[in-house]
């Protein structure tokens, strides 16, 4: 129950483009997770120091588990980065939300001043300096030059 009235806040807080992505289907999501497995079970044979079998022990399924907490680190860091990599190329708060399945606070929330620095990073020193408008107005003061 709780689920769906999430979901049915979510469609009405999107914007009105198109999703991304699709979601994954039950099977996509079970293919994906075997992959992620396989790779975490390689991780964890590479960073063993101890040389436990990828066997069915609890030193592997321990292995395992601490090197998929390490790909959960790896991935927030690249969900970070194309985050703000989106923001470079225009994308503000709605489109990162609706991105990741959150609304546009929650982006916010996550991401606090991404917006902010793409903002900064497109603005223009006016020519002659930040005295310019004044001076042209031949105002006085500490903005004016004179």
């Amino acid at each position: 129950m709780t689920t769906l009235v999430v979901e049915r806040t979510l469609k009405s807080e999107a914007t009105d483009k198109e999703p991304f992505m699709r979601e994954l289907t039950t099977d996509e999501r079970q293919e994906l997770r075997r992959e992620l497995g396989a790779v975490a079970a390689d991780w964890a044979q590479r960073l063993d120091n101890s040389g436990v079998d990828a066997g069915g022990s609890a030193a592997a399924a321990l292995a395992r588990m601490a090197a998929a907490e390490q790909m959960r680190r790896v991935l927030a860091d690249l969900v970070s980065a194309s985050a703000e990599e989106a923001v470079q190329h225009g994308a503000g708060y709605p489109e990162l939300g609706a991105a990741v399945g959150a609304s546009r606070q929650a982006a916010r929330k996550r991401w606090p001043g991404l917006s902010y620095r793409r903002r900064a990073s497109e603005w223009k020193q006016p020519p002659g300096g930040i005295g310019w408008a004044s001076s042209q107005a031949g105002g006085t003061g500490p903005f004016s030059g004179t």
